[in-house]
């Protein structure tokens, strides 16, 4: 059983340059102040709940032969 480790780094790196800039990236309009504190935590949470879907598809179902 082959696992794509390659196509994991990836969308991992993918994923986390996405998170980096959601995160840190000023919102052009006007948001409330609730969003703006909740703005870091929901992104890491996303991302983690992300690369924990990647490392569950990449280990349990490895590419395979069909």
């Amino acid at each position: 059983m082959k696992r794509n480790w390659r196509k994991f780094f990836e969308r991992f790196f993918i994923a986390a340059a996405i998170a980096f800039v959601v995160a840190v990236a000023p919102l052009p309009f006007w948001t409330p102040q609730w969003f703006l504190y909740w703005q870091v935590p929901a992104v890491v949470f996303l991302f983690i709940v992300y690369i924990g879907k990647l490392l569950i598809d990449t280990i349990l179902f490895p590419k395979g032969k069909k």
